[in-house]
């Protein structure tokens, strides 16, 4: 649940500006209809195709700045968090962290996805009424409302009657592009990180470990040698 929750959170934004992005979409199509009804040619067409690439690219701008941010935000988490887990290590002592929030390699393509997700779902609700052999275009038209800025394009540069199932490119952007400014975003941050390590690194000594560095695999071998020779000591008292 905490998951879904997550997920919701970094797309319901990304969901609310598909649909404004339809709506412009809807007005490009409208440039030169008038005169293609009288001619059954549209002089401006070509003007279509320039703005619709860049109402797409618009979108693609907003989608990778709001997820690179989220990528930033999740890179700082983990990074907060490893600190963590050193001190449990350490210590012993337990600290509660957000480990749903925190960066993961592949965790852009989960986003990518579930911001696809009602894309996918009204499509799979048409193949099976065009399966049942149902005349139905109700799923088209709310394909049309909801993704119209990738649906219209193809639809008024292409041919009228397209498929629909060609929309489904619309979910292979959304994963590239989210999965690239996810991991760009978390990549800026281990930049940063590294710079500060380098910085350290100058002011303490070179090669020598800063405080807070010490490898998991370090602690967790200390730690096991100081519990063997405290389990000794406890079997000589005895």
């Amino acid at each position: 649940m905490k998951t879904v929750k997550y997920l919701f959170k970094e797309t319901w934004v990304i969901w609310v500006y598909t649909i404004l992005t339809m709506v412009t979409a809807v007005a490009i199509t409208m440039i030169g209809a008038q005169k293609a009804e009288e001619t059954g040619v549209n002089p401006l067409l070509w003007l279509q195709g320039v703005l619709f690439v860049l109402n797409l690219g618009l979108y693609g701008v907003v989608v990778f700045m709001m997820v690179f941010k989220s990528g930033e935000t999740a890179a700082k988490l983990k990074h907060a968090n490893d600190i963590k887990r050193r001190v449990i290590m350490e210590t012993g002592d337990y600290y509660d962290f957000d480990r749903v929030s925190e960066y993961g390699k592949y965790k852009g393509v989960y986003i990518g996805l579930f911001a696809s997700a009602p894309l996918l779902v009204m499509l799979l609700i048409q193949a099976i009424l065009d399966i049942c052999g149902s005349e139905s275009t109700s799923m088209i038209t709310a394909i049309g409302f909801t993704y119209g800025a990738f649906f219209l394009p193809v639809r008024s540069l292409f041919s009228a009657s397209a498929s629909v199932y060609w929309v489904l490119y619309a979910v292979v952007v959304n994963i590239v592009l989210i999965h690239v400014a996810y991991t760009m975003g978390a990549g800026k941050v281990k930049k940063q990180n590294d710079r500060i390590k380098r910085t350290n690194a100058v002011i303490y000594g070179g090669g020598k470990r800063v405080m807070g560095e010490k490898p998991v695999e370090e602690v967790v071998r200390e730690n096991a040698k100081y519990n063997k020779r405290r389990k000794v000591k406890k079997a000589k008292k005895r």
